[in-house]
């Protein structure tokens, strides 16, 4: 899969996005790299597309431009889209229509008006009804093939919030999605320790709006980065030296003893050409980790597990939050 950041600013300010610990500059991609990657991506067989990372998709003004240069230019590849849902307004939902996205998720992540703002720094009242117009069954699979709401499970959600929550997407007839807390390299608090197995990140590729193909969503400032897609091709970078190596040591079960993944808990497994029996060791340790801790789906509120809590620092989700700089407020929806 290729990641593609067409922009690096948001409308929001959940206290669990590396958005609000950021301090590389938020830009939108120009349209020329834009155009160069998805180019690029013609000259093999891809999988998925997601034009997003560390950013609000729906804030950048190019973006229905880019979602049909997508679809024009890949029309076998799947598209999936993240978004917050605050500018999916009714016009843009409408244009949307058609698009041919195969995933759209909207990450709610509470039903609480005033827990989400407190989270999110936007009115629940607005996400809602735009959310309701998107599902509504006239246009639901019109939109995409899959709409999604998505819940980022933090240590005080509680099961009454997250039945709230799953009850709201069977009544607009969508499919729920609860994800445990991932720690971004220890900048976020987190109860979910650090697995062993190899991670999904190592056979995608994440492109920050800059064009530094960072190691994955959780290294938001391009710090252990594979290489840049302005002096590089997207297989280039692929197949530098710096990516097999990642590739090399989770493949290897050496996870832990490489930076930064030995202290981040993203839980999503990969078994990717890989040989049989390592493929059978990969799904039993991730079948192991998922029975154990329960990463998605409903659970109880919990803390922060003792084997985890010595690897990163104590620092409180709220206190990350910082404020927005005279050029980053919130964008218009369109």
């Amino acid at each position: 899969m290729v990641a593609v950041e067409t922009t690096s600013r948001c409308n929001a300010t959940c206290p669990f996005c590396p958005y609000n610990v950021r301090v590389r500059d938020k830009t939108h991609m120009t349209d020329e790299l834009f155009a160069k990657i998805i180019e690029e991506c013609r000259e093999f067989p891809l999988e998925q597309i997601e034009p997003f990372l560390n950013g609000e998709p729906f804030v950048d003004p190019s973006i229905m431009d880019r979602l049909e240069m997508i679809r024009s230019r890949l029309p076998a590849t799947r598209l999936r889209v993240y978004s917050n849902g605050y500018a999916l307004a009714p016009k843009r939902i409408d244009e949307l229509c058609g698009m041919g996205l195969d995933t759209l998720i909207i990450s709610l992540n509470t039903l609480d008006p005033v827990k989400y703002e407190t989270i999110m720094g936007l009115k629940l009242e607005r996400t809602l009804a735009n959310v309701k117009y998107l599902t509504d069954p006239v246009r639901r699979h019109k939109v995409a093939k899959n709409v999604h709401l998505r819940m980022t499970r933090m240590e005080d959600t509680t099961l009454e919030e997250q039945d709230n929550f799953i009850a709201f997407c069977k009544s607009r007839g969508i499919k729920p999605m609860i994800v445990g807390l991932f720690n971004y390299k220890g900048d976020i608090n987190s109860p979910l320790p650090v697995p062993s197995y190899a991670c999904e990140h190592i056979t995608r590729l994440d492109i920050l709006s800059n064009g530094t193909v960072t190691l994955c969503c959780q290294d938001q400032e391009g710090e252990y980065a594979w290489g840049d897609v302005n002096k590089q091709t997207v297989l280039e970078v692929y197949r530098g030296v710096v990516a097999s190596r990642y590739r090399d040591m989770h493949r290897s079960g050496r996870r832990k003893e490489i930076e930064p993944c030995g202290t981040c808990n993203l839980f999503w497994p990969s078994a990717d050409e890989m040989p049989l029996h390592k493929t059978a060791k990969v799904l039993a340790q991730a079948g192991w980790y998922f029975l154990r801790n329960r990463p998605d789906g409903r659970r109880p509120p919990t803390k922060v597990c003792d084997e985890h809590a010595k690897q990163i620092p104590d620092v409180p989700a709220e206190s990350l939050v910082r404020p927005r700089a005279a050029d980053d407020k919130q964008q218009p929806s369109h």
